[in-house]
């Protein structure tokens, strides 16, 4: 067997687990059908995404009574919360990550004064 017939079955075979690995998964978000190529790993998380936009839309629309906006203008507005979620969490991220350096300043002053004592 030449190496050229090797190389040729090792790239058949990488193309195989490839598609594999990837598979294509249709999902709705604010009624509209949308055809994604998924990790098969990520499948659940996609559909789990796609569950949670559309009932991000499903509560705007029982919020919003007084103008029925677009898909497009849904989908804005679900943007921006997400958005507003997303800093949310950063800035309570940066808090705590400030705590746990004041709690391990406070812990190495502790061990610094009962080292000085012993």
């Amino acid at each position: 067997m030449s190496q050229e017939t090797t190389q040729d079955q090792t790239v058949q075979a990488s193309a195989i687990i490839a598609k594999e690995e990837f598979r294509p998964i249709d999902i709705s978000i604010a009624g509209t059908p949308h055809r994604i190529v998924c990790p098969v790993d990520e499948i659940k998380n996609l559909e789990q995404g796609a569950e949670f936009i559309n009932q991000k839309i499903r509560d705007l629309r029982r919020d919003i009574k007084h103008k029925t906006p677009s898909n497009e203008e849904f989908l804005v507005l679900v943007c921006l919360d997400l958005y507003d979620q997303v800093q949310a969490l950063s800035r309570h991220n940066e808090a705590h990550e400030s705590e746990k350096k004041q709690i391990a300043a406070m812990i190495d002053k502790i061990n610094n004064q009962a080292r000085s004592m012993l």
